[in-house]
């Protein structure tokens, strides 16, 4: 019997209009619009919460499989053809000149391009990932009307509610807007080339769980979603030396 159950109608619109859609980082209010206390010390169920190792599998880098009558990958990892648009074998195959599906070289810079741009984009948020929980084992909610604070013990992040400002990301620069949405705390980053990200914080419905939801995407990057349920503790986060995010 599931314990939580998520405003997932409210997220999924707010995911779709904030991964995909155009423009800048969301707007989110500097108040909820109930009375909510997300503040205390919470520890990872994970009995409760998603297995993140089939998301982790999607990213990592998977294996090509060659056909017998098929010229030698380029690396790239698209069955297109060879960057230079060659596909020659000491003196010619099947298909002379073209490239494996029958072009010729016209548009491979542009096919190896967008190969290599997709496999640093995997491997960048694999790591976001990995880091996002190797820190997820158990959290501090700080709450108070002109901050919002996640310690996780070796990591601090503040955030303003309400506040719309300009920070440094895996990807480079980026936007990030934080706040309240009813219930939930939300962070939104949203950079100028790569992934957003979308955090939420809320209670669950018997009030006796924190239920955070982290989603990935926008622009070609399939949606990823990876949910965490927390209990309450009864002692505080362990200490090691923070850094701020």
């Amino acid at each position: 019997m599931p314990i939580v159950r998520a405003r997932e109608i409210t997220l999924a619109a707010l995911a779709l209009v904030a991964l995909t859609g155009c423009g800048s980082v969301g707007r989110f209010d500097p108040n909820p619009s109930h009375t909510v206390d997300l503040s205390g010390s919470w520890t990872l169920d994970r009995a409760a919460s998603d297995d993140p190792k089939p998301v982790i599998e999607k990213l990592r880098p998977m294996p090509v499989k060659h056909r017998w009558d098929m010229p030698p990958d380029d690396g790239s990892g698209d069955d297109i053809g060879p960057p230079d648009g060659g596909g020659q074998q000491g003196g010619g195959q099947r298909g002379g000149g073209r490239s494996r599906r029958g072009g010729g070289s016209q548009g491979q810079p542009q096919v190896v391009y967008r190969n290599n741009n997709d496999a640093y984009t995997h491997s960048t948020v694999l790591k976001m990932l990995q880091a996002d929980l190797a820190r997820a084992q158990s959290l501090t909610i700080r709450q108070a009307p002109d901050q919002f604070t996640l310690d996780y013990g070796s990591a601090v992040r503040r955030f303003t509610p309400g506040a719309v400002s300009v920070v440094s990301a895996a990807w480079g620069v980026a936007d990030q807007s934080s706040g309240w949405k009813g219930r939930e705390y939300i962070i939104h980053v949203k950079p100028q080339a790569g992934v957003a990200c979308i955090e939420s914080f809320s209670l669950a419905d018997d009030g006796k769980h924190l239920v955070e939801e982290l989603r990935l995407g926008g622009g070609e990057f399939p949606g990823l979603k990876l949910k965490r349920v927390y209990s309450r503790a009864d002692h505080p986060v362990p200490r090691d030396v923070p850094t701020n995010d």
